[in-house]
């Protein structure tokens, strides 16, 4: 039957490894379904002129999550979890494996009902969002905190399940000449499931500030940096208003340049 505004198809929605050669998708040896990743308005759109098609990434289904994945830390990769009859399923979505089906064949089928989200698709959605609004920061900034950088994302990763996000503020929002200094202000954003992410996310802080004047040393050719403040902070406390006001600094941020001083993942 033509696509109606009626469709039971969401953002989310699974469709199972069974249907891939009905809808056109190739038999990819890895992949074991696929989410469907358009907003639920333009799913619902039978103007099929105007929107004709759903997007989807294929997934992978994982023995466990890496916490460096999960909360759309990482814009490539993220680790989401669905509950599958009684069991939660961890599934793997990554970013360039995106297939487009269209409408007239993904009548033919339905969503895998098995499969619901854990959570609402908020996460899913601000993981597509970041790929495309990710601040780039100026590469005199990147050269000086090279080794920062580097630190962050060895001791983040031991303690990737607690830490949400890392935050930054840096002063002035230009390049500037090794003789001109940066200001920055850190926050290490903690969740609030488990008590203990506080204290871990504390200590954290206060490592990188006793570290930071020696690491900057090593890359102190390319100018300094004044490092105003590095704190723990939850989500709870950490406001519409500091996100606003600040970078949400991901580990395998570009600089402006063509080849990064800083990592890349």
């Amino acid at each position: 039957m033509p696509w109606s505004r009626s469709t039971v198809w969401r953002q989310g929605s699974i469709l199972a490894r069974k249907d891939f050669q009905v809808v056109g998708l190739s038999d990819d040896s890895e992949a074991e379904v696929a989410v469907v990743i358009s907003h639920d308005c333009d799913i619902a759109n039978n103007n099929l002129n105007v929107e004709p098609s759903v997007e989807f990434i294929i997934a992978r289904i994982i023995a466990e999550n890496d916490g460096n994945c999960t909360y759309g830390k990482n814009p490539r990769t993220l680790h989401l979890d669905y509950i599958c009859g009684e069991e939660t399923v961890h599934l793997e979505l990554t970013a360039s494996r995106k297939s487009v089906i269209q409408k007239s064949k993904l009548e033919a089928v339905s969503p895998d009902e098995t499969y619901y989200p854990s959570c609402s698709n908020q996460i899913l959605q601000s993981w597509l969002a970041s790929r495309y609004r990710r601040h780039a920061l100026p590469n005199s900034l990147v050269a000086r905190l090279s080794k920062v950088f580097s630190y962050i994302e060895k001791e983040g990763k031991k303690n990737a399940n607690g830490i949400l996000s890392f935050h930054i503020d840096y002063e002035p929002r230009e390049e500037l000449s090794p003789k001109e200094p940066y200001e920055l202000w850190i926050n290490i954003v903690h969740v609030t499931d488990e008590s203990n992410y506080c204290e871990m996310c504390k200590q954290l802080a206060l490592k990188l500030k006793e570290k930071f004047p020696e690491l900057l040393k090593k890359t102190e050719n390319e100018g300094t940096v004044d490092l105003r403040r590095c704190e723990a902070i939850s989500e709870a406390e950490f406001t519409l208003r500091d996100m606003r006001e600040t970078v949400e600094f991901r580990l395998d941020h570009l600089s402006y340049r063509a080849e990064p001083f800083g990592p890349v993942t």
